[in-house]
């Protein structure tokens, strides 16, 4: 194992080596700012969840990885050959998973409001719906009879939480607190216990509906450690909907919100916890209703990526105030556009190494600031770091969730490139944005193209 990752170490000249290619090697050949993907940190990762879950758990289990956490083309292509399915918002993410060659059974479509054009492929390509609300289940009906087709559907559950009704949660990002109770209870997807069994009963009438599953989404109550309540009282809800209904789900998805491990971070529960309690809940509560275990799935997204990927950036100036701010700035070819990971528990602390001096000595508290006109653009603040030279390359490190998928182009900056490396060799993925690729989408009105002159050119037409 790597000193800072499983596949993120020091070689002999102290340079930082992710999946055996030096980051200085990386830089030189496709410039900065770079997104750096390690394959076989994403199969360690996969292999770690799904290990976990397997040898807890006495049915089968399908990893459907979040493909919003990063919905590369070639990332996919290795959740694919590793067996793993995932978790498709829209057309797009649904596109991209199908292209990687991912098997239909091991694909489920989220979302509100999903489009009748969303449904018809959904229903074309065998994929699991995971329909959201009561009047969807009506759309899909409809969309399946024009089809001629049967939809699989899953349907979505929100709940009460009443075990943790009184529990108040603080980290990075509520630090005054939050409910997990009330946040699960006003989260936007899903439906109450009540309406979920009366959807439960009308899609059992519909013909061309083939009901399938149960879901739920851990999020905040998971992160929070509340997984075993949370467990505990899905399946007392789904034994609800069986003695009302009949009907009992083949397959259960508890969703995602498994929080990894972060260097130099907080120490969450370890994948065999989450593992071992999560599957005891589910086999206890099951034998207690006299109902059979139902096959596993889930939708991890973070922790499959977050630490496969590193964000390389390059110093180009160094400024000192001490007389009004007392302070050191950094300021780096990268920016804040493509660090917006709006759901990360650490709110954007990222551990920073020097690519290229990984020994050097001493320290100093900068703060490390991108090129946009936003006074908010850092990227580390009030860091400790080794002294930072110009010309340097900062690698930060577990950036392989959300931060690519939801980069945007403030200031017209185009967006990284991203190279995946395995076993010593290093290939583009994503090319690197460019110009004209930011302006590809404008348009000009022709009554702005003529250039006018003289004292008319600035005067309204009268009315």
């Amino acid at each position: 194992m790597g000193q800072f990752g499983p596949y993120l170490e020091a070689n002999a000249q102290n340079e930082l080596v992710i999946d055996g290619v030096r980051v200085a090697e990386l830089v030189e050949r496709h410039g900065t700012p770079l997104f750096v993907l390690s394959e076989n940190t994403i199969r360690y990762n996969y292999r770690r969840i799904h290990g976990a879950f397997s040898r807890a758990y006495p049915n089968e289990i399908i990893v459907c990885v979040g493909m919003k956490g990063n919905w590369g083309l070639a990332a996919r292509r290795v959740i694919v050959d590793e067996g793993g399915g995932g978790d498709a918002f829209g057309l797009g993410e649904l596109t991209v998973a199908m292209m990687a060659g991912s098997e239909p059974r091991r694909i489920v479509v989220n979302g509100t409001n999903k489009s009748e054009e969303v449904i018809a492929a959904a229903i074309d390509l065998g994929v699991l719906n995971q329909v959201d609300d009561a009047d969807e289940l009506e759309l899909v009906q409809r969309v399946a009879c024009e089809l001629g087709r049967k939809a699989r559907v899953s349907l979505r559950i929100r709940l009460p939480l009443a075990a943790i009704a009184d529990v108040q949660y603080v980290d990075n990002r509520y630090p005054t607190g939050i409910s997990p109770s009330f946040w699960e209870r006003t989260f936007k997807f899903g439906m109450d216990p009540a309406t979920f069994t009366a959807a439960a009963q009308r899609a059992l009438e519909l013909d061309h509906i083939a009901l399938e599953g149960a879901m739920y989404h851990g999020g905040i109550p998971r992160r929070a450690g509340f997984f075993r309540e949370e467990t505990e009282e899905l399946v007392d809800c789904i034994a609800v909907t069986r003695h009302k209904t009949g009907w009992v789900p083949a397959y259960l998805n508890i969703g995602g919100g498994f929080v990894p491990e972060r260097h130099g971070a907080d120490d969450p529960p370890s994948i065999d916890e989450y593992a071992g309690t999560i599957s005891r809940a589910i086999v206890e509560r099951y034998a207690v209703h006299g109902l059979p275990v139902p096959i596993l799935l889930m939708e991890p997204g973070r922790y499959c990526w977050d630490s496969a990927g590193l964000w390389v950036v390059r110093v180009g100036a160094r400024k000192v105030d001490r007389v009004l701010a007392g302070k050191t700035w950094i300021y780096v070819d990268g920016n804040t556009n493509e660090m917006g990971d709006p759901f990360d528990p650490r709110c954007g602390v990222h551990h920073v190494l020097i690519a290229n001096d990984l020994s050097r000595s001493g320290s100093e508290v900068v703060d490390v600031c991108g090129q946009t006109c936003n006074a908010a653009d850092i990227l580390a603040r009030g860091r400790s770091l080794p002294q930072i030279r110009v010309g340097d390359m900062l690698a930060f490190m577990d950036m392989g969730a959300y931060n690519e998928s939801f980069a945007n182009q403030s200031n017209a900056i185009p967006r990284s490139a991203t190279v995946m490396v395995a076993n010593g060799r290093a290939a583009l993925v994503r090319r690197r944005e460019t110009i004209a690729d930011v302006l590809s989408r404008e348009l000009v009105p022709t009554w702005l193209m003529a250039r006018q002159t003289g004292p008319t050119a600035a005067t309204p037409t009268a009315r």
